[in-house]
């Protein structure tokens, strides 16, 4: 016998399921032979279609569902969550962030606000106009490469004139750690514990010093979404619950921007938006759309086909990158405001509200 859906780790919202009775009522689908007496939850399973299927209640955060078969006495148990405030949610987060901090640090006697910062203005309209709630993942210094346009700079140089303001706006606005910085490419793939604690205690003590504590993320995604167990382990054990990737896989069938995780890992996780791996401790969640990608409105079409490949999914993640905002950048893109406030406004037509992913995985 083994779990078809849901398996061990996945984490349901609303959407999986019906609500009755302060319960979320959802389908397990379990493979075995025909002829057994399968029961799930002391629920009796019919055989139909090569599986056996059975309607459970989901009653809190934390549910275990067993399968016995009456017959032989053999029983499989999975652990899977039930996420009350996940459906009909979406976030925005953004990746490779380190050019907006230094130009915020250069202007610092004259903007009167962070948000005089063109780039960081874009996100107080997503967030004025649609509610938006925007993760920013930071690198800790600006490469070599960007120094002819911006020179050297790192988040040990970011003035905390503004760290008022920081706090004031950490309803919607958090900061988390990505990498040191945007080169060499996924510098996690085969980290140490000490690299990428060390990376993080860097980023994440600046972060404090000039936008407060309260800015502070416990989800993020490493850059290029790529490491071993070892280091999902060490952001672990500093407080991150929660890992956002793409949860895809290249065309030879490896696992791409998906950490450690397996195609078969993958697979789970995309059925639901957020899978637990329990041997971790930790939670990956998809990130369904890469704003700079493709155009706007291309963006939305892959929204809309997100939404019937992944019917129990309840919640939606959008992603852009810093670089592509720059007229400098070899990728510049003309548009990159209208690729975020196009997507924020689906998701608001579509009646999504705005909401950090961390709000809706944890318990707490």
């Amino acid at each position: 016998m083994r779990f078809l859906t849901p398996v061990d780790g996945d984490m349901l919202s609303n959407v999986s399921g019906k609500i009755r009775d302060e319960m979320l009522f959802i389908e397990v689908d379990v493979a075995a032979d025909e002829g057994k007496s399968i029961e799930i939850n002391s629920v009796p399973a019919i055989f139909n279609d090569g599986k056996y299927s059975a309607i459970v209640p989901l009653y809190g955060y934390r549910n275990t569902l067993e399968v016995v078969d009456k017959i032989s006495g053999e029983s499989i148990i999975a652990g899977v969550y039930w996420l009350k405030n996940a459906a009909k949610k979406y976030s925005l987060s953004v990746d490779d962030n380190i050019f907006f901090l230094c130009d915020i640090t250069k202007n610092k006697d004259i903007y009167t606000s962070i948000f005089d910062n063109p780039y960081l203005a874009v996100y107080k309209k997503a967030h004025d106009l649609y509610g938006a709630k925007v993760r920013i993942n930071l690198f800790y210094s600006i490469d070599e490469k960007y120094e002819d346009v911006f020179g050297k700079f790192n988040l040990s140089m970011m003035t905390d004139k503004f760290k008022c303001e920081w706090v004031a706006n950490s309803d919607w606005l958090h900061l988390a750690f990505h990498s040191y910085n945007e080169f060499p490419d996924r510098p996690y793939l085969t980290t140490s514990y000490e690299k990428i604690i060390n990376d993080y205690r860097l980023i994440i003590g600046e972060i404090k010093r000039f936008a407060g504590e309260e800015c502070i993320e416990r989800a993020t995604t490493f850059h290029w979404g790529a490491s071993n167990r070892t280091g999902v382990r060490a952001v672990r054990a500093q407080g991150i619950g929660l890992l956002m990737g793409y949860l895809d896989y290249d065309k030879d069938g490896n696992s791409f921007v998906s950490y450690y995780l397996t195609p078969k890992e993958i697979d789970k996780a995309n059925v639901y938006g957020f899978w637990k791996d329990h041997s971790e401790d930790m939670i990956f969640g998809k990130i369904d759309c890469v704003l700079n990608t493709a155009q706007p409105a291309e963006n939305i079409a892959k929204l809309e086909k997100s939404l019937l490949k992944y019917p129990k999914k309840g919640f939606i993640e959008l992603m852009i990158h810093e670089q592509y905002f720059y007229p400098f950048y070899v990728a510049y893109m003309e548009n990159y405001a209208e690729r975020i406030l196009t997507a924020c406004e689906w998701c608001v037509n579509h009646g999504y509200t705005a909401s950090f992913a961390s709000d809706v995985v944890f318990e707490d």
